[in-house]
């Protein structure tokens, strides 16, 4: 599925996050794109704690003040630019990038 278009750079104005579900081999694929100072960066969505989505509500991913992810689960915090688990259950622990490209306003899956 490379190049598959996942959302639109405007998508990502209300919350600085956008999940899309792929499907991949007949199986839904949850990921989702954030927006990172000038950068777009794409994880799975999925914790290392307990395999379960990182958002409690649609394409809300960052914590209050915006400057972490945040899983809603269990309170862990992750860095944006690395998904290193920063605070909580899963600390020393890592998102599972999901590789994407920005082309033009539209944001692409590099690969899957």
């Amino acid at each position: 599925m490379t190049g598959q278009i996942l959302c639109r750079l405007q998508d990502l104005d209300t919350t600085g996050a956008k999940e899309i579900v792929l499907e991949r081999d007949g199986a839904r694929v949850p990921v989702f794109v954030v927006q990172y100072g000038p950068h777009v960066l794409g994880y799975m969505n999925s914790c290392p704690h307990a395999r379960l989505p990182l958002n409690w509500r649609e394409d809300a991913f960052l914590d209050m003040s915006g400057t972490y992810l945040f899983c809603a689960n269990h309170g862990a915090h992750f860095d944006v630019a690395t998904g290193k688990c920063i605070r909580g259950p899963c600390k020393g622990q890592s998102l599972t990038p999901f590789p994407v490209s920005v082309d033009g306003d539209t944001i692409v899956a590099a690969e899957i």
